[in-house]
């Protein structure tokens, strides 16, 4: 009997023993601690670009893009266009002369302006390199733009995509001039399709149009008058013209036009927002008049030229030619969606352009030039 009380003794204070048992165990295999081939390439690349990364200086964000992927915190190329199909979204960038400083990436949909997630990471001493990724939600990616903003110790950069409805679109880094990134590039394209985001062709190109070059044209006019000032500043998407008399009277407009995309397929819809903003003050003798329009042309021909083929975008309520006036009856501010569809596959010989084109009493232009890679 004292036999059968001792052996149940010790089974209860067995079985209390292992319910309150959790074995932990972990594994980690340490990388080459950033001596590998890939990682003094990236090195080099940032360096002959920025300058010396441990010098001192005021905090900076660079080279902010969208990835397929990240290997040893290297992006495997730059994604212009994400499938909805992406399992995972990478945000890449570069931090330096941050110390220990806190780093907000926002994502957000821009089609609602929605704010879909804030990451809060510290940074190191000096500099280093950020790789955030956002996961594909159950019920799928909502199709249209993003933007994922990186912001701290006093900067911010931003980069938008989109999400479409077919293959991911993506280019070699721009950073190392297009060239693959050793094995880890290789090591991506011989994924197996059900594991790659992205589909291509055989020469491993998404076919459509692809921005290479953008050009600006026009130099800031030298016009006094004795009875007013005229000025015009010029910046890339963004220019402003003024008319101020000698006794007050002002005539001012602005231009912002959103740019291009880096990528369209062949006869996609390019959608350009542009809007004007305006002070008109006593304009009798000003007569200020600002115009602006964005065609589709062939890339080699004269700035100030056009061909038979070339075409407009258009606004449904403005037109082709966005024109705001120093007596116009329509109020201050005008905003418009200029539309029109990509050149057809390899078309105007495999290169084409938009241009913007501002008058205002002088002319400036901004050329985007593509061409057709498949």
């Amino acid at each position: 009997m004292k036999s059968k009380l001792i052996i149940t003794i010790l089974l209860i204070l067995s079985i209390v023993a292992l319910s309150g048992c959790t074995d932990i165990s972990d594994s980690y295999k340490p990388g080459s601690f950033g001596t590998t081939e890939e990682e003094m390439q990236i090195v080099d690349a940032v360096t002959d670009k920025y300058g010396d990364m441990t010098a001192k200086g005021t905090p900076r964000l660079l080279e902010v893009m969208m990835t397929s992927s990240t290997e040893n915190f290297i992006p495997v190329d730059k994604v212009l266009k994400y499938s909805k199909d992406s399992a995972e979204l990478y945000a890449w960038f570069i931090y330096d002369n941050f110390e220990y400083d806190m780093i907000n990436v926002e994502w957000i949909y821009l089609d609602n302006d929605y704010s879909i997630y804030t990451f809060e990471s510290e940074t190191g001493e000096d500099f280093g390199r950020g790789t955030f990724i956002l996961e594909k939600p159950d019920d799928g990616w909502p199709l249209g733009d993003y933007e994922v903003i990186i912001s701290g110790a006093g900067v911010e950069e931003s980069v938008e995509f989109e999400i479409i409805d077919g293959t991911t679109v993506s280019i070699p880094l721009e950073l190392l001039d297009g060239a693959a990134i050793g094995s880890q590039k290789a090591e991506f394209e011989n994924m197996e399709t059900s594991e790659q985001s992205t589909t291509t062709t055989s020469s491993g190109i998404v076919p459509g149009w692809y921005l290479t070059t953008v050009e600006d044209y026009g130099d800031k006019p030298e016009k006094t008058h004795e009875y007013y000032t005229y000025d015009v500043d010029y910046e890339r998407g963004n220019v402003f013209t003024s008319d101020v008399g000698n006794d007050g009277e002002t005539a001012q407009v602005r231009t912002i036009s959103e740019e291009p995309e880096d990528f369209y397929a062949a006869e996609e819809e390019i959608s350009i927002n542009v809007r004007k903003e305006s002070v008109f003050m006593e304009t009798d003798g000003l007569g200020l008049g600002d115009s602006s329009t964005i065609t589709i042309d062939a890339a080699d021909i004269p700035i100030d030229r056009g061909t038979a083929s070339g075409y407009y975008l258009e606004d449904e309520t403005y037109g082709a030619f966005f024109n705001m006036q120093w007596d116009d009856p329509t109020g201050t501010v005008k905003e418009g969606t200029f539309k029109a569809d990509a050149p057809w596959a390899n078309a105007f010989g495999g290169s084409f352009r938009i241009r913007y084109a501002y008058q205002n009493g002088a002319s400036y232009r901004t050329n985007y030039i593509y061409e057709w890679r498949e």
